[in-house]
């Protein structure tokens, strides 16, 4: 047992390892003006890097890091479909989603087509340059809200929906339902 105990603590001392290792690069690259402190917004940078421009390769190498397992460099569409779905039980299906995450990967992750992803594509997918994220809550909501697919909602049809609009940040989880009257 003893072995075992020591493995396990081993285990949790590189992943902790590896966890400073990893802070230290994204307090580097938050730290802009390079004195070894963060100012506000150099901290958020380091807490939320994705919302900081300067920081895009640093999530980039993040995701490397996280998820491609061969360590080449690239990811793979096993491990790119390995990152969302592992199934529990050998020979378990697959669920519908991960057949079209297949589709997209081939259609527009693996933009040059050579079977994986590379730094670019990753960045693209990750952080997409060319997306208006209230534009995507806005259309994901009519598509799944708008029944007769009219381009109106309806009070019924809102109201059918209810829980996919008070998990939407669109309608600020659910709070823009209770300041408007149009009903």
């Amino acid at each position: 047992m003893r072995g075992r105990t020591s493995a396990i603590r081993g285990k949790r001392e590189m992943d902790f390892r590896k966890m400073i290792r990893r802070d230290k690069k994204r307090w580097f690259h938050a730290d802009q003006d390079r004195d070894g402190d963060l100012t506000i917004e150099e901290f958020t940078s380091f807490l939320h890097p994705e919302e900081s421009p300067h920081m895009r390769n640093i999530v980039i190498e993040e995701t490397l890091e996280d998820i491609d397992i061969d360590g080449d460099g690239f990811l793979s569409l096993e491990e790119y479909i390995g990152d969302m779905f592992k199934p529990e039980t050998e020979g378990e299906d697959e669920p519908a989603w991960v057949a079209q995450e297949r589709e997209q990967f081939g259609l527009y992750r693996d933009r040059d087509g050579d079977g994986k992803m590379n730094s670019q594509e990753i960045g693209e997918w990750i952080l997409p340059t060319e997306y208006d994220h209230a534009e995507a809550e806005a259309k994901h909501l009519m598509y799944e809200t708008d029944v007769n697919k009219d381009d109106q909602l309806t009070k019924r049809e809102i109201l059918d929906q209810y829980d996919l609009f008070v998990g939407s940040q669109a309608t600020d989880f659910g709070e823009a339902l209770t300041r408007h009257d149009e009903f």
